[in-house]
């Protein structure tokens, strides 16, 4: 078989089967998120972005594309599913520039049947196009050197950083890369550039910094995963088990790719990405606390994907067979992605078609914080009445009064209050209410749990254990 046509038989495959499973699994906040943003008239989904979000409006335009030709909800997939077949078809590329053709089948097997890329070919946000982008990037980078590859290699990171802020990355690796090999002028050039086109980002992030300090992301409250890392949100079944025999095969993986890189200038050029790579998502840890989910590892995932095609495809057959063992573990997470009860993924669209029966149009879903509820009842319960607010750690309770109009993460007009008790006397004692909240840490929400709780609400089964809610309901 001609070699591209396999190439395009695996993207194919890829493609088919992510595209027959974009269902399975309801939008979860995030994707939700995006949904939002995109159903904006065209002229404000940027300003919306730059506001609300750390994705740049790019992507945004793109689901308002699908939008706009009829495409809804799940089916909105099509464009991350279509960006991770291109991921597939740019890692082959990547894998033939920079260890010869033997690297090809190799690639299909690691990048082709991994979990972490159809997980995140699943999610309605710009992963998937960021790893292909960066496969495209490094291909040109560790290859035959030239300069057009460094040009066009350059133009991409910028495209990437223009996607997602996470290919600022990419620029750092392609700045250290070029240093002396391309004139100041050009160098430069592109440091501004990246500089500007990453400017809204850092600016929400020195923001968030500086509003609130000590805060923190969920994420953060939990340790590294070296699973979730390698393998998206489809993770092996083992659970805490299958982290320490993980985290050694790492440690010897990266143990042998340090020593290879001394013989073979591929290698030592990825071992050098992946430094970086890994040092941006510790340095943004730092900087933001946004914690270590899986999606910050995009740029460093693709490195040690490609670093993995390279050293399993110089072993020869060892290297294909152990190929095969990763493939087929990554399937099998893949399975369980797909099969998991609860899904993977909040469940949002079965939650808040329970809410919808339960209170109609006339009872009102109190949801904290409140853009999680607002946004999945845009989604998947219009007629729904959200109200709610956002809590931190402590105190201030901001609170909307349905049916107001969600406008973002903004607080600007709304009302404060000290306590939950004073928010929740807002709330008719005659209405319907729901109270709802997908927060993974119960200390954000427990004074308004526990406040709905003295005023006669019980507990209600929303079919997520992950998203817990109080009801009362008038007789």
């Amino acid at each position: 078989m001609n070699r591209p046509i396999a190439a395009a038989i695996g993207a194919l495959a890829f493609f088919a089967s992510a595209f027959a499973t974009r269902s399975l699994t309801s939008l979860w906040y995030d994707e939700l998120f995006t949904v939002w943003v995109a159903a904006h008239p065209w002229a404000e989904i940027a300003t919306q972005a730059n506001a609300d979000g750390f994705t740049p409006p790019l992507y945004y335009f793109l689901v308002k594309g699908l939008l706009w030709v009829g495409a809804q909800l799940e089916d909105l997939r099509v464009l991350p599913i279509l960006f991770g077949a291109m991921a597939l078809v740019a890692a082959w590329d990547a894998a033939s520039r920079l260890f010869g053709s033997s690297a090809r089948i190799v690639s299909l097997l690691v990048v082709g049947c991994s979990s972490y890329l159809f997980t995140f070919a699943h999610e309605l946000r710009p992963y998937s196009l960021l790893i292909a982008l960066t496969f495209f990037v490094l291909g040109r980078l560790g290859g035959e050197r030239s300069a057009a590859s460094d040009a066009l290699a350059g133009w991409t990171t910028l495209a990437a950083t223009a996607f997602s802020y996470l290919g600022a990355t990419l620029v750092a690796i392609w700045c250290w890369e070029t240093r002396g090999r391309v004139s100041r002028r050009r160098f430069w050039s592109m440091v501004l550039l990246a500089m500007l086109a990453g400017l809204p980002g850092l600016m929400k992030a020195a923001h968030l910094a500086a509003a609130w300090p000590g805060s923190s992301i969920d994420q953060s409250q939990a340790p590294l995963s070296i699973s979730a890392s390698l393998f998206g949100a489809g993770v092996l079944p083992f659970g805490a088990r299958v982290e320490q025999p993980l985290w050694a095969v790492v440690a010897l993986a990266a143990m042998f790719a340090v020593r290879k890189a001394r013989a073979t200038p591929a290698i030592s050029f990825l071992v050098r990405a992946c430094v970086f790579s890994l040092a941006a998502v510790f340095l943004l840890n730092t900087a933001v606390r946004t914690g270590f989910a899986p999606r910050y590892f995009a740029v460093a995932w693709s490195v040690a994907a490609l670093l993995g095609v390279g050293l399993q495809s110089e072993a020869g057959r060892k290297g294909v067979v152990f190929g095969v063992l990763v493939a087929i573990t990554n399937m099998w997470a893949i399975a369980g992605y797909l099969a998991a009860s609860p899904p993977a993924r909040e469940d949002w669209r079965g939650v808040m078609k329970r809410f919808e029966k339960l209170l109609g149009s006339r009872g009102v879903l109190l949801s904290f914080p409140y853009h999680h509820g607002a946004v999945a009842a845009y989604s998947y319960a219009s007629g729904l009445q959200v109200g709610g607010g956002f809590t931190s750690r402590q105190p201030p309770v901001f609170w909307y009064d349905p049916p107001a109009r969600f406008a973002g993460y903004g607080f600007a007009g709304l009302q404060r209050f000290d306590t939950a008790g004073e928010a929740l006397s807002r709330v008719a004692l005659g209405t319907s209410t729901c109270l709802v909240s997908d927060q993974a840490d119960v200390t954000k929400t427990a004074g308004v749990f526990t406040a709905f709780e003295r005023l006669g609400a019980k507990p209600f089964d929303t079919g997520d254990p992950r998203i817990r809610a109080l009801c009362r309901v008038p007789d």
